[in-house]
C-alpha cells in the first residue's frame, strides 16, 4: 500500500474544532462513511488466518470513543488514527495474527478476540496499527484499533 497523505484523507471530514469533542468526531466520520457506502461492503477476510472480519458503524463509534480509545489521545495520534479508518479493510486482509482467540478479562459477555498487526504510511511516516475484532458466533466484528506511532 503507498503511502497515504494525512491532509487529503482528514480534509474528507469536517472536523475543524471538533477534534475533543468526541461524539462530534463520530458523527462526521459516520455520516462520510455512510455517504460512501462504507459499512455496505461484503466481509474482509484476512489471508493469513482466513478470519471473515465485518466493520460496523458500532466498531467505528468503539474506536473513536471515550478516555484512552480516542478522547485523551494527543491530536496527532487522533488524526493518524481517523486517516486510517478508510484502510482498514485492507489493513485487516493483509495484517499478520498477532492472536487469533485471546480472552478479554474486562468483558463479562466472556467474548473471545483475536488481534491483528499491520502497518501503513501517512506522509511517508510508517505507523503501526493493531486491530481488535471481538468475535462472534456467526460473524466477527472489527472493534477498534489502536495507533503505534514508531
Amino acid at each position: 500500500m503507498e503511502s497515504i497523505c494525512m491532509e487529503q484523507e482528514l480534509s474528507i471530514y469536517n472536523l475543524e474544532g471538533k477534534w475533543n469533542d468526541y461524539i462530534g468526531v463520530q458523527k462526521e466520520i459516520l455520516q462520510v462513511l455512510r455517504e460512501q457506502n462504507y459499512f455496505e461492503q461484503n466481509e474482509v477476510v484476512n489471508t493469513e488466518s482466513n478470519i471473515a472480519v465485518r466493520i460496523t458503524s458500532k466498531g467505528i463509534r468503539e474506536t473513536i470513543g471515550n478516555g484512552n480509545r480516542f478522547q485523551t489521545l494527543p491530536k496527532k495520534l487522533k488524526q493518524f488514527k481517523v486517516a486510517t479508518i478508510r484502510y482498514l479493510p485492507e489493513l485487516i486482509k493483509t495484517g499478520y495474527i498477532i492472536d487469533i482467540d485471546a480472552v478479554n478479562s474486562h468483558d463479562e459477555a466472556g467474548y473471545r478476540y483475536a488481534y491483528i498487526g499491520n502497518e501503513i504510511a501517512i506522509d511517508d511516516k510508517k505507523v503501526g496499527v493493531r486491530i481488535s475484532i471481538k468475535k462472534k458466533v456467526g460473524s466477527n466484528h472489527f472493534w477498534i484499533h489502536n495507533i503505534d506511532e514508531k
